[in-house]
């Protein structure tokens, strides 16, 4: 998740978020990209260099999976500009506020990579 503050891109965290980084790199998909050593660093990366928030509590119902709306609670406390997500609930929902992009057209906003 991305907040602009000052001119700087931050990344908003929670421990919620983190858990759920953490569960999502035991699963298949990134057992066969990264190392276990590697899965096992990057939620605590994550944490070290996002700006960490609480875990929002009793967020307002909005999208067709509840378990997914603290996300939408957690980027308004922070101000965020953007959600940086795979997840399709978020990315195929219209009018999202602030907006869902995946991970690539992150990047592609960043600089880091061409069109």
């Amino acid at each position: 998740m991305g907040a602009v503050q000052s001119g700087a891109v931050e990344m908003v965290v929670c421990d919620q978020l983190l858990g759920e980084v953490e569960r999502g790199l035991d699963g298949r998909y990134f057992r066969g990209r990264l190392t276990q050593e590697e899965r096992e660093e990057l939620p605590s990366a994550l944490a070290r260099i996002g700006l960490h928030r609480p875990d929002p509590i009793a967020p307002k119902p909005i999208l067709r999976d509840p378990k997914d709306d603290y996300l939408l609670a957690l980027a308004d406390a922070a101000d965020a500009v953007l959600i940086v997500t795979g997840d399709k609930d978020l990315l195929d929902h219209p009018n999202l506020d602030p907006p869902a992009i995946n991970a690539r057209a992150a990047c592609v906003r960043l600089g880091l990579l061409l069109r």
